[in-house]
């Protein structure tokens, strides 16, 4: 990286757009920002394979699909085993027979959704909530470890903590699914 490269103004431009990566977009960057990349020295050439070792490929999941999990089924054991499972070898999974209804999380996931993709201009929603402060409940962010990463990645999250501080949007949805 050249001496010129200043990398806390780059993470103050993303920060000031209230927006993260999208804010960016809407700025008018014509270029990924350093911060987003490896440096040089660490970046594999495009056109070198990765290989992985015989014991990360063991270590892969079973299966090409994300495991869903019933959480309603009557066998406790079998369920943790489940959970313990998919965490081991996903990370991640979809849970079922929580008994929220259907259209309740699908008004949830579109105000979610709304949230995220609305402006961030200065007097919105993201802009107010738009705070770095760990124990703050209602926060909108992007790239919690920004300034602790080497690399940004594209990330934006929201969390907020009680429902009566959930932003207007998304307050109806949230409150739904809460029971």
């Amino acid at each position: 990286m050249s001496a010129a490269y200043d990398r806390a103004v780059e993470l103050r431009a993303l920060d000031s757009t209230f927006s993260g990566v999208r804010g960016l977009v809407a700025s008018g960057v014509t270029h990924v920002p350093r911060i987003f990349r490896l440096p040089d020295h660490q970046q594999q050439p495009p056109h070198e394979p990765i290989h992985h070792s015989s014991q990360e490929t063991a270590a892969a999941p079973s299966s090409k699909y994300v495991p869903v999990i019933d959480i309603g089924a009557r066998d406790r054991a079998s369920v943790v085993a489940a959970v313990g499972r998919a965490a081991a070898e996903w990370g991640f999974f979809q849970v079922t027979g929580h008994g929220v209804p259907l259209e309740s999380m699908a008004t949830a996931v579109d105000a979610v959704r709304g949230f995220h993709q609305a402006g961030g201009s200065e007097g919105s929603d993201k802009a107010r909530l738009y705070s770095r402060e760990p124990a703050r409940a209602v926060k909108y962010h992007c790239n919690f470890d920004l300034y602790q990463s080497r690399v940004g990645v594209t990330r934006s999250t929201s969390a907020w903590r009680p429902i009566r501080h959930t932003p207007a949007t998304c307050r109806k949805p949230a409150g739904d699914l809460s029971g």
